[in-house]
């Protein structure tokens, strides 16, 4: 058995699946007489380079009604249990679906499709600095109303020149509760966003390098570093890839999370991104079970799925090993 089909059969988790560039092309077709539609999620799909802004927009159109939005969903589980994927995570951005579909509604729709698959999925909301202060607690009070109901997390989507103490209205309800919440970290932290950093149990990183001081910082505190490989290899943000650190944080057994959420990508293919990596480091399968396994532990679910996830885990691995 060659290396890639090694990866195809091991048991996988996905911890960052964007559902607008997640729909199938053959999905797309079925629900959208709009040629060229489908050819922009056609591209999509093949790791085209394209407006992100502009594309992340238009399978929005698809998911006009319930009927497309739970036929989406089905149609993302249908293939990321073909995958192998045994948890994944579906971040959703509700203000996306709002002209449509009224939030709450798109919330329960997509919450009742996985409870009736029975699949091992939860729901991240995403705010965002982009927002408006009244969206974001729009979101922030559903996310709290179906918090350990189907919904597992928060993401702030940072820009690159926001101070996260600007959002003192959300992270203070976020800290002050325990919620989990996810980061990403596209510029040089300021020292007054230290505290709501180090607070995060995951972050999400979009720079080529990184400060010592506050890479020991995340390791003390035990949180998980998320990288998206396929973003720094398509959009040349590093020179040389085989010089990237990453290799280097799972031999110093740094928490990090590899996931498929760049929107140059289908969502569903993390594999591409475990074959980026072999390609360019000297990782075992050994490593890649290890990284799986630590994305269990973090995982915010029940310890009775997360223990039974990790047995099925080591036990599918231990056949291929």
């Amino acid at each position: 058995m060659n290396l890639f089909e090694q990866l195809k059969d091991l048991p996988k988790v996905d911890m960052h699946i964007n559902l607008t560039s997640s729909i199938s092309t053959n999905l797309a077709a079925y629900l959208m007489d709009d040629e060229n539609l489908v050819d922009i999620i056609d591209k999509m799909q093949e790791k085209n380079l394209m407006d992100y802004e502009n594309s992340l927009k238009l399978p929005i159109k698809i998911l006009k009604n319930s009927k497309n939005l739970s036929l989406a969903i089905n149609d993302l589980i249908d293939n990321l249990e073909k995958n192998n994927v045994i948890y994944a995570e579906l971040f959703l951005d509700l203000p996306l679906y709002n002209k449509r579909l009224n939030e709450e509604k798109t919330l329960e729709t997509i919450l009742n499709v996985i409870n009736v698959r029975q699949y091992n999925m939860n729901v991240v909301l995403v705010l965002s600095s982009d927002k408006e202060k009244e969206e974001n607690l729009k979101t922030l009070n559903l996310f709290e109303k179906y918090y350990q109901k189907g919904v597992n997390g928060i993401y702030f989507k940072k820009d690159k020149m926001t101070n996260l103490n600007s959002y003192s209205y959300i992270f203070d309800r976020l800290i002050k509760n325990n919620y989990p919440y996810i980061l990403n970290i596209n510029s040089k932290m300021t020292n007054t966003d230290r505290e709501i950093y180090l607070n995060a149990k995951r972050i999400i990183y979009s720079l080529p390098n990184i400060d010592d001081l506050f890479l020991k910082d995340i390791k003390e505190n035990n949180i998980m570093l998320e990288f998206g490989i396929t973003r720094f290899r398509e959009n040349n943000l590093i020179d040389d890839f085989k010089t990237y650190f990453i290799y280097d944080l799972v031999k110093e057994n740094y928490l990090i999370d590899i996931a498929s959420f760049d929107m140059t990508t289908l969502n569903i293919d993390v594999l591409n991104e475990w074959c980026v990596l072999f390609n360019n480091y000297p990782f075992t399968l050994h490593d890649i079970i290890k990284i799986m396994i630590n994305c269990l532990i973090k995982a915010n679910i029940s310890d009775d799925i997360k223990n039974k996830l990790i047995e099925d885990l080591k036990d599918k691995a231990n056949l291929m090993l």
